[in-house]
């Protein structure tokens, strides 16, 4: 249950214990208090009346907390038109509202006063070729980094009281869903949904995750109702995102196995939910997504943080299954070539040594992921796809940021195993998309580096 306002000033015993002026003094009062529908998400998850000065009001400013407004909020009348006019495009938006208020249709243009979530985390949607919403290029939401995830860093935009972990009937769809219609996707999605329950109440941030991903399928599923589907699934990652840090800061052994497990299944479900929504939102244009790709490596990598000293604890628990498989498929005896020749490119190209290293150790990464995709069977070789982001280094995404055009070519190369992964709901046609942007991106010049590739692409169909 929400905590509720502190009484109005005035309002003490005093004023109550009088006969008959009660409830009319009550009323009174509260009439005077007068919540600001425009006002910040801190003085909204506060409860309590905010000035909505820009560009911090004065309750933050006091209390030295950071202030940020709702999307549909209107700015004051000293804001440049400049500013309005972009404010007024973005609340007509659809945008994320309470976690259990129910769902809207498309043509909602209005942010409910009781959305908890601030505004990085809602997304706005259009419907895209495949029939689900895709993110608008003209402002597209910025990922927290890896210390504000991972770390529960103090300057993480994310509320600092957790929301209740409440389970409503749209949740039970999402999870008989994810029983029904995913459990074979992937042979661990069985131990996801175990583990999950298992530790629904003292770590229902794994649930949520689970149900957030579950919510995005379910999109593509019933593509008339994406637009709910994405805001459920916006919603329950969010809060999912809240509890984690919100255990973070509580943990008092983090290695132990309350902590390490559920802490470990969540950051793996959204490595993969991160990849997802990148591949699937972020591909109307190249510097969209190497933007997006590029700050999605930031919680990639974090499962390599969260597995930590406790990978003996981790492979002793209900995922064993699942690590075993991927580690026999990385000891396999098979020894692709897929990246030999993207290997010699770049040991003979002029880039500087420390970019050459770091080129190349992705390049033997990737390599890596082909060789378990080979191994792995079909139902599973989709994690080697998941797996490559999780192995990035700090260099090489670097190089990439500054559009390398050898790191590039380890991107394009990393479509072909995407490519061999479309069958999965997570990939789909997303292979093909990075090739054709990388390709067009680098132009003639590059052209021989990209054509086996753009070769797998015409060869290898169906």
């Amino acid at each position: 249950m929400s905590p509720r306002p502190s009484a109005p000033e005035g309002s003490g015993s005093g004023a109550g214990s009088r006969p008959g002026s009660s409830a009319t003094n009550t009323a009174k009062l509260r009439r005077a208090h007068r919540k600001s529908r425009n006002g910040c998400w801190e003085c909204k998850r506060r409860h309590i009346k905010c000035d909505e000065a820009r560009p911090s009001c004065s309750n933050c400013l006091v209390s030295e907390r950071t202030c940020s407004f709702p999307h549909s909020a209107s700015p004051s009348a000293s804001t440049p038109a400049s500013t309005h006019a972009s404010t007024h495009a973005s609340a007509t938006t659809p945008a994320a509202t309470s976690i259990n208020s129910p769902a809207r249709s498309p043509a909602d243009s209005t942010t409910s006063s009781s959305a908890i979530y601030p505004p990085q985390y809602i997304l706005p949607s259009v419907y895209g070729p495949r029939g689900i919403p895709i993110i608008e290029d003209a402002s597209p939401p910025t990922l927290p980094s890896f210390n504000e995830f991972f770390a529960g860093s103090p300057s993480s935009s994310l509320p600092d009281a957790p929301p209740q972990p409440a389970f409503t009937s749209r949740h039970l769809i999402l999870f008989h869903h994810a029983q029904t219609a995913m459990i074979h996707s992937t042979r661990f999605m069985p131990v996801a949904i175990n583990i999950s329950i298992e530790w629904a109440q003292e770590a229902p941030y794994a649930m949520d995750q689970l149900l957030a991903l579950a919510a995005d399928h379910l999109a593509i599923r019933s593509p008339e109702n994406a637009v709910a589907h994405r805001r459920d699934a916006t919603e329950l990652q969010t809060r999912a995102l809240v509890w984690f840090n919100h255990d973070t800061k509580e943990a008092t052994n983090p290695n132990s196995e309350r902590y390490t497990i559920p802490r470990f299944l969540f950051a793996g479900l959204l490595s993969i939910h991160m990849l997802y929504e990148t591949l699937t939102y972020f591909r109307s244009s190249y510097h969209v997504f190497i933007d997006r790709f590029i700050e999605a490596t930031h919680l990639h990598r974090g499962v390599r943080a969260i597995i930590g000293n406790s990978y003996d604890l981790i492979f002793e628990s209900a995922l064993r299954p699942f690590i075993q498989n991927v580690r026999v498929a990385s000891m396999s005896d098979h020894l692709g070539t897929e990246c030999a020749e993207l290997e010699h490119l770049i040991d003979s190209s002029d880039l500087a040594p420390a970019t050459v290293a770091a080129c190349k150790s992705a390049c033997e990464a990737l390599q890596w992921a082909f060789n378990i995709h080979a191994s792995l069977p079909e139902a599973d070789n989709i994690h080697a796809a998941t797996a490559f982001p999780v192995v990035l280094t700090a260099e090489y995404v670097d190089a990439l940021r500054k559009h390398r055009p050898e790191a590039l070519l380890v991107l394009a190369y990393y479509g072909v195993l995407l490519h061999r992964c479309r069958r999965s709901w997570l990939i789909g046609d997303a292979g093909a998309v990075v090739i054709h942007l990388i390709s067009d991106y680098l132009g003639s010049f590059w052209q021989e580096p990209m054509r086996w590739p753009m070769e797998v692409l015409r060869t290898e169909q169906g």
